[in-house]
């Protein structure tokens, strides 16, 4: 890990009217809170363990819980933007020489690829109310498809959680076992 992420989402903590001392791991994903405090205390009183036994829970976390390809950033209305949703917006094209008056939808899958699709009106043609239309269409599908996406990726995600949390019953009946005398 690189010097600078070493202590990323560790905080040390050291109140001394109240005798606290320790390592604060926080991790914020989809809009909660996940924290745990690691008291110097509880570790032995050293903080060395205190703050190993941190970095670990901390490095957990990010397994279970990795941050987002794209932050929350493209879907929150802009306060310049009067009457468009986000991500919809009126421009130009330029195809072969020629200036085409296009609305834009565009969006950002979580693998990081960018989609845009326009939608041309002219006064021959279709009409702008028709183009902005069909982009706010496109824009809303392709959010749909964002969060089946994101759907997809939390289940698989549950299911290492749940395997982590298996194999962690798994070792302590093993451990059990071995203390009373009868293990495998």
């Amino acid at each position: 890990m690189k010097k600078e992420t070493a202590m990323r989402h560790i905080s040390r903590i050291d109140q001394y009217k109240k005798n606290q001392h320790g390592w604060w791991v926080r991790i914020h994903r989809d809009g909660r809170m996940i924290h745990k405090f690691f008291s110097d205390y509880a570790h032995g009183g050293s903080e060395g363990r205190a703050l190993s036994e941190a970095k670990k829970y901390r490095d957990a976390l990010l397994v279970l819980y990795p941050k987002p390809e794209h932050g929350n950033m493209f879907n929150r209305p802009n306060s310049r933007n009067k009457g468009n949703p986000p991500g919809v917006h009126k421009t130009h094209s330029l195809k072969r020489g020629y200036s085409y008056n296009v609305w834009q939808a565009g969006y950002l899958l979580p693998d990081g690829t960018r989609v845009n699709r326009k939608f041309h009106f002219s006064d021959t043609g279709r009409s702008e109310e028709e183009a902005k239309a069909l982009a706010i269409k496109a824009r809303n599908e392709g959010l749909k498809l964002i969060e089946k996406m994101m759907r997809e990726k939390t289940e698989k995600r549950r299911t290492v959680k749940a395997a982590a949390k298996k194999k962690g019953r798994a070792r302590a009946t093993k451990a059990a076992r071995r203390k009373r005398g009868d293990g495998r």
